[in-house]
């Protein structure tokens, strides 16, 4: 495949194509099959798509595979069309990355599918600091937690049984740790998506989703959307107040607060993104915007899939552009319609 490279994508934060940063997966434990970057060197080369393949074996349990090209521990940053390759600390799968400003970056990173720790690239020499949370309510089990600005919004409950309710508060960076500083209250059931940004006016927007989807506002959290087909997995909310939503049945919900609604039956999505206008968002095997006309396919580049990972990437947008990161494809758009694939060498 023409301008394909090596390493597995699950992600990506964008300025331009000299200047991005990639969330990528661990190397291969024999450094031999490009399961993984590797060395710098030899993560530079294009991939071996019969090799990555092969890690794959039908004798097997799918998951067994996924081990070799599942665990994104990884960033590969470039800066001024230069790259580099850089650890994160600790044994966690990369959840989220987030730019900042300059080059500094900060990533939530899980353990067994409860975000644990956050880890922040702090100047250019590369270094991660991983930060632990204190001071959080006892004993919080299935916790979720993302991005609200430089801060962490992060939702957790007390007990496995689904109508236990979840408590949500706010952490702020400090001298090593991650502080709970603010409580949002609590969200009537467990929380499977929460997403978090500030608003126009320099407010806090928060939704959280999982048998509902809850947005927080006056100083406690309302139901805006209490029919629902599946629980909310997916949450995505913008700056202008908008959010969109992805249940585990594929319904796509979007809006601001109470106008929230259904607006098609997808595949159940994994990002999404507003620009030029639009709401775009991406499930396993399609992108999709939402305009004028109502929801419509995209036309998407081509790409090859690795294990179980999904056919189509995650969208982001930077330098007024839309962008598509996964797997083995790095694609951006000035219209939404056609594509550039962009070499990482």
């Amino acid at each position: 495949m023409e301008n394909a490279f090596r390493g597995v994508v699950h992600s990506g934060c964008f300025i331009d194509e000299r200047n991005l940063a990639l969330v990528v997966s661990h190397p291969h434990p024999d450094n031999d099959h490009g399961g993984g970057p590797g060395p710098v060197e030899d993560w530079r080369e294009p991939y071996d798509f019969d090799a990555y393949a092969a890690l794959v074996d039908p004798d097997f349990d799918p998951d067994d595979a996924r081990f070799e090209v599942d665990e994104f521990r990884h960033v590969a940053l470039c800066t001024a069309g230069k790259w580099t390759l850089e650890e994160l600390p600790g044994s966690g799968t990369l959840e989220a990355l987030r730019r900042l400003e300059s080059n500094q970056y900060g990533a939530l990173l899980s353990y067994g599918g409860s975000a644990f720790f956050a880890a922040f690239r702090a100047s250019d020499s590369g270094r991660w600091d991983a930060l632990e949370h204190v001071g959080l309510p006892a004993s919080l089990i299935e916790k979720r937690a993302c991005f609200s600005d430089a801060d962490v919004v992060l939702a957790g409950s007390r007990a496995y049984d689904l109508d236990s309710p979840s408590e949500v508060g706010l952490l702020v960076r400090g001298d090593g740790v991650m502080t709970w500083t603010q409580s949002f209250g609590q969200v009537p059931g467990r929380v499977l998506a929460l997403d978090s940004c500030l608003a126009e006016d320099g407010t806090r927007v928060l939704y959280a989703g999982g048998r509902g989807l809850w947005m927080y506002s006056a100083g406690q959290w309302h139901d805006i959307h209490p029919s629902l087909s599946g629980e909310v997995a997916f949450l995505r909310c913008f700056p202008t107040g908008e959010v969109v939503a992805g249940t585990t049945r594929g319904d796509v919900i979007a809006g601001t607060g109470a106008a929230c609604r259904v607006v098609a039956r997808v595949g159940p999505i994994h990002s999404a993104e507003r620009w030029g206008g639009h709401l775009y968002v991406a499930d396993s095997e399609r992108v999709y915007r939402l305009g004028e006309s109502g929801f419509e396919r995209c036309a998407i580049p081509a790409m090859d899939s690795v294990g179980n990972l999904p056919s189509v990437g995650r969208l982001s947008v930077g330098a007024g552009r839309l962008w598509l990161a996964g797997s083995h494809v790095l694609a951006s758009s000035a219209d939404g319609r056609a594509w550039t694939t962009h070499p990482v060498r």
